[in-house]
């Protein structure tokens, strides 16, 4: 048993050195399409987790009508602070205004217009631990209702759109990789029935010896488990220092699921297994 099982494996590991071309295509098919599905699956991941830690982060300015009085702003300030979703609120006054702008365009607007029309403002910064989306957009709109409020301003409207965005390409993504999915099938097949071709007649010769079809099946299914393991292998290193570098470049916190290479070699492993025996069923005149 042990002996058959090791000439088997040694068979196995001859079918892939026999095909080096065929078996580099595959492993290059393998390591493209599972580099996309690795880092489909870290952005889905991530994705959700990534649009709230930002959407916590953000904060929302308040821009009040000319002349407004002092108690009146004042005791909007004094409601939002009883409020648990938020987390501190700076009063920006027209003086600071002006000091804003000067930094930001290396104007003076007093100067230049003779006076000063921008408003008196709140920078209203946002609880990380009590942020709830639906709680925030209620807030907004009551803020924005109130008589001496001309106009709020809440950049996280813009990442509801970037969320859309994102998950339109993944819609897309997922399609392509379903092809190169396709691809990979085919390649591997292929590659089984070259190797079923070139050995052809030791095949014959296994057969009239009263060899099972599972017998002369298992070499060429261990010949795709290569395949599928080198290809895989490289495109899960290949994901995991990509977003590594990713987190680098851009000072992100990506992570990837400690589970990640087992669903990647597994995946591929079914795939080169499955594509294996859908081909040999065809060759072999099963």
């Amino acid at each position: 048993m042990i002996d058959q099982l090791a000439f088997l494996i040694s068979e196995g590991f001859k079918n892939f050195f026999r095909n080096k071309i065929i078996s580099f295509l595959c492993i290059l098919t393998i390591f493209i399409n599972f580099s996309f599905l690795g880092s489909l699956f870290v952005i889905g991941y991530n994705t959700s987790s990534l649009v709230d830690f930002f959407r916590s982060k953000y904060s929302f300015e308040v821009f009040f009508v000319e002349n407004v009085d002092e108690v009146s702003y004042q005791k909007i300030i004094d409601d939002l602070e009883n409020k648990n979703i938020i987390s501190s609120i700076n009063l920006i006054d027209k003086q600071e205004s002006a000091k804003i702008f000067k930094q930001e365009f290396g104007e003076d607007v007093v100067e230049m217009l003779g006076y000063n029309p921008l408003p008196i403002s709140l920078k209203v910064f946002l609880n990380e631990n009590d942020f709830e989306f639906d709680v925030v957009d209620s807030l907004i709109k009551n803020i924005q209702s109130i008589d001496i409020v001309d106009e709020v301003e809440y950049r996280g409207k813009y990442i509801d759109s970037i969320e859309d965005r994102i998950n339109l390409a993944i819609f897309f993504f997922i399609i392509f990789v379903v092809a190169i999915i396709f691809l990979s099938f085919q390649i591997i097949s292929n590659t089984v029935r070259l190797s079923l071709a070139s050995r052809k007649d030791f095949i014959q010769i296994l057969k009239y010896n009263g060899a099972s079809t599972l017998f002369i099946k298992i070499p060429f299914f261990i010949e795709s488990l290569i395949n599928a393991i080198i290809g895989s292998a490289f495109s899960f290193y290949f994901v995991k220092y990509l977003f590594i570098l990713i987190n680098s470049y851009f000072d992100l916190t990506i992570q990837i699921d400690n589970n990640l290479w087992i669903w990647i070699i597994g995946f591929s492993s079914i795939i080169g297994l499955y594509s294996s025996n859908n081909s040999m069923k065809r060759n072999l005149n099963e």
